[in-house]
């Protein structure tokens, strides 16, 4: 399968600086002070209301198919998916179009939902197209922001090896005994 990511927006200094502000802000506190890579990290582990204001924009080019996918989740993202009406492009027509054909998706999504995707996308009862676009999301993310890397995973890891899928594919007991099956 052929996919890009890119990865248009990610939090600044500045983004950081508010969302330090807005958690200070909840202990009656204040800082100018930019917030250490540590702190960071142990902000995004808590998932404390304010790494709501961390937003990243993510263009890919995905089949259609991967796309609906991701299109699943809707709170905290919002979706720009490139029309497949008839009308605004020529030369094509839906009816005949494949699942499989390319669409651009833009993702505008803040730190917390990209975090709960990650855990449902990841996972390997996600469609494997589905996890490869979404593990190069995470190697984009954790390239150009570190503070993130332990904090995009699938849900087993997040819950420490419990898995609540209907149909387990056994990689959570890998979590807990550090072996496969």
């Amino acid at each position: 399968m052929d996919f890009t990511v890119e990865l248009l927006k990610y939090p600044s200094e500045e983004d950081w600086m508010l969302c330090k502000l807005c958690t200070l802000n909840t202990v009656g506190k204040t800082s100018t002070k930019l917030p250490t890579a540590e702190w960071r990290h142990k902000l995004l582990l808590s998932e404390h209301s304010p790494i709501r204001t961390l937003n990243f924009c993510i263009k890919m080019n995905v089949p259609y198919y991967v796309s609906v996918h991701f299109c699943r989740h809707f709170i905290g993202v919002t979706h720009f998916v490139q029309s497949q009406r008839n009308d605004r492009q020529d030369n094509y027509d839906r009816t005949k179009a494949p699942q499989d054909s390319p669409v651009s998706h833009m993702m505008y999504i803040n730190a917390q939902e990209l975090m709960f995707m990650a855990r449902r996308r990841l996972c390997m009862q996600a469609a494997a197209e589905t996890r490869a676009v979404m593990e190069e999301i995470v190697r984009q993310v954790e390239a150009q922001c570190p503070e993130f890397v332990g904090t995009l995973e699938p849900m087993c890891s997040y819950r420490g090896g419990r898995c609540t899928e209907f149909n387990p594919c056994g990689l959570y007991k890998k979590y807990l005994t550090g072996k496969d099956e």
